[in-house]
């Protein structure tokens, strides 16, 4: 694990799994403000619930339901809705931002039913992220 440390902050990286052989990785930022962690393309892995343990916002790649991806033969690589969810609840944070949204989950219907799925397992915060929204990180302190 990579980890950078400034007077006002750190920063930690850990590998994910995506589209192998390519490395991709997670990343966290702490600061006295709070603490965020970006995930990038990946699967559900025990690398980023310990990177986002305790995190105020995990920020998700979520390409769409489960269910949907497992229908069009997207396994591995990418999270879905009730995986993220998972992540984050196995991780206790507060928040959980959705991310890097297929055009699927895109849809009203499809995106109600992934936020229904995510809410079974996750009883913290989810937003559905967009262009250029702007979430308050806030921390315990």
């Amino acid at each position: 694990m990579f980890q950078l440390e400034e007077d006002d902050f750190s920063v930690r990286a850990a590998h994910t799994v995506h589209a192998q052989p390519l490395l991709a990785a997670a990343y966290r930022i702490d600061s006295d403000r709070g603490s965020i962690v970006f995930t990038g393309d990946t699967e559900p892995v025990d690398s980023v619930v310990e990177l986002a343990r305790g995190a105020d916002m995990l920020v998700c790649m979520c390409w769409d339901t489960d269910a949907a991806m497992e229908a069009e033969g997207l396994s591995g690589g990418m999270t879905g809705t009730p995986s993220a969810a998972t992540l984050a609840a196995q991780a206790g944070v507060r928040t959980l931002v959705l991310t890097h949204i297929g055009p699927n989950l895109d849809r009203p219907s499809a995106r109600e039913k992934g936020l229904r799925d995510a809410a079974a397992v996750f009883d913290g915060t989810i937003v559905f992220g967009e262009e250029l929204q702007v979430l308050e990180v806030a921390g315990s302190s």
